[in-house]
């Protein structure tokens, strides 16, 4: 189940039925489709609390992601859903990097090449990637290191791709 929470200093910005087709999409192509997760759409505010409590970093961040139950008692049987975690993006700093487009390093996966323009790119295919980096944390991926980062690199650019293939596809014809 997805659950998606819009605090009212951003509601209005942002489609939920988007966000909530795609964030179940991206479980079922992870392999987690009736798994439990939470995304929570912010302000720069609190996120910035949040990023001073949990990360000792006074500023704003784009996302965060708290993992629930790690570690915790026996795995559950199969079938059974478990909580993921939250998932917090910030919509403010979303929208300022939205407006610089996707990361060059996603354009030869969403069809642009890497030496010419960059693709069509908007808040919500920011809050998209936002999210798939997000739920790859709670998964266990990290970019601590090099290696690391490739591999979760890698998956985001394979699964943005999925993610918002169908819409670019209409557009583009």
């Amino acid at each position: 189940m997805i659950s998606l929470l819009i605090r009212p200093s951003v509601r209005g910005q942002v489609v939920d039925t988007t966000l909530r087709r795609r964030a179940r999409r991206l479980l079922e192509l992870l392999g987690h489709p009736d798994d439990d997760l939470v995304l929570v759409l912010t302000d720069d505010e609190e996120i910035r609390d949040l990023n001073r409590a949990y990360r000792a970093k006074d500023q704003p961040t784009d996302v965060l992601s708290f993992p629930q139950g790690e570690g915790e008692g026996p795995p559950l049987p199969p079938g059974v859903p478990r909580t993921l975690g939250d998932v917090v993006v910030s919509v403010p700093t979303a929208a300022r990097q939205a407006e610089r487009g996707a990361l060059p390093r996603l354009w030869p996966a969403l069809g642009a090449a890497a030496d010419g323009a960059g693709p069509a790119w908007g808040l919500r295919d920011e809050i998209t990637f936002l999210i798939v980096h997000g739920v790859l944390h709670l998964l266990g991926f990290d970019h601590q290191t090099d290696p690391e980062a490739a591999e979760m690199e890698g998956r985001e650019a394979e699964l943005i791709a999925a993610l918002t293939r169908p819409r670019r596809s209409a557009e583009a014809g």
